[in-house]
Parts: structure tokens; sequence; C-alpha cells
């Protein structure tokens, strides 16, 4: 019986799995340890969580090439309103990959913006239940404003363009 190498054991794997894996897919999972390189390439992983405990149940790494990356950051970006960063849940087109030196891992090739921005809408609906249910949602609205306001705050970033013009003006 011939003995195969750990690299001729991870080719024959790769081989089959790209047999069996040659079309690409849809995934939902939410983006964890999201990393952009030098090269402009994006390293992340997807996780999966339990929807009672929020346990990770699966996770996978991933990456999104620099060519592919360049166009889809600032897509997402600027249809979601939001940074491409961790802890968001996303619709990615995957494709399966085994590598005989880091193994199994996803490559990205598009993303589906409208399906985060659909979970950031229900995250939202249910943080206004939440508040109208502890009663606090309408509490500013009942505190009497002065005649005559003696304190204002502002609450921004100091090279932000609103903060300069409530300062001049």
């Amino acid at each position: 019986m011939k003995a195969l190498s750990l690299t001729e054991l991870n080719r024959l794997v790769g081989r089959i799995i790209k047999e069996a894996f040659s079309e690409t897919y849809w995934l939902v999972a939410e983006t964890s340890d999201v990393r952009e390189n030098a090269t402009g390439h994006c390293y992340l992983e997807f996780v999966e969580r339990a929807v009672q405990t929020g346990n990770v149940v699966a996770k996978t790494r991933a990456y999104i090439w620099a060519n592919t990356f360049r166009l889809l950051k600032p897509y997402f970006e600027q249809s979601t309103k939001r940074i491409f960063t961790s802890g968001i849940k996303v619709m990615v087109r995957v494709g399966i990959d085994f590598h005989e030196l880091y193994g199994y891992g996803l490559t990205v090739y598009d993303i589906d913006p409208t399906y985060t921005l659909g979970d950031l809408q229900q995250k939202r609906q249910a943080i206004v239940r939440q508040l109208e249910d502890d009663g606090v949602l309408t509490m500013n609205k009942e505190l009497k404003f002065p005649e005559l306001p003696q304190r204002i705050a502002v609450i921004s970033s100091a090279s932000a363009a609103g903060y300069e013009d409530f300062s001049e003006h």
C-alpha cells in the first residue's frame, strides 16, 4: 500500500471539492474578523449564531480578492450607509475553495446590500418596540421646554461641517 504525502492528499481533496462544488452559492451569514491588507484583499470569517443563545454554531474563513473588493465595498457602503465591518448580517455569492496549505475557504464574488438593509430595519423596529414597551420612547416629549434654554449640547465630530456651522453662527 502506497502512502500519500499530505500535499498529495490535500490536492486530491481539493480536486474532489472543486468537482463537487463547481457552482457559486448565495450564503447568509454574519461577518467577523474583517481585515483589509495592504494589497487590497479582504480577509474575513463568516459566522452563524444560534437564535436563542447567540453562540457561534458555524464558522468559516473567506476572502474577497482586491479586484472584487474594490467594487463591492463602495457599492455595499453606499447602498447601506454602513461601513463594511465585522458584525453585519450579509447575503453574499460565494465559491467554495480548498487550498493545500490553507484548507477550506470561501471566495466572495457578489453581495446583496438589500438583505442587510432589511436586517437593519428589523433590528430598528425591535428596538422601537422595546422602547415603547418600556414606556421610554416619548419621554423627551413630556418634558417642558424652557422659554429660554440655558444650555445646549452638541454631540458631533470636531471636524464635522455641522459643528463648524454651529460654532461660527
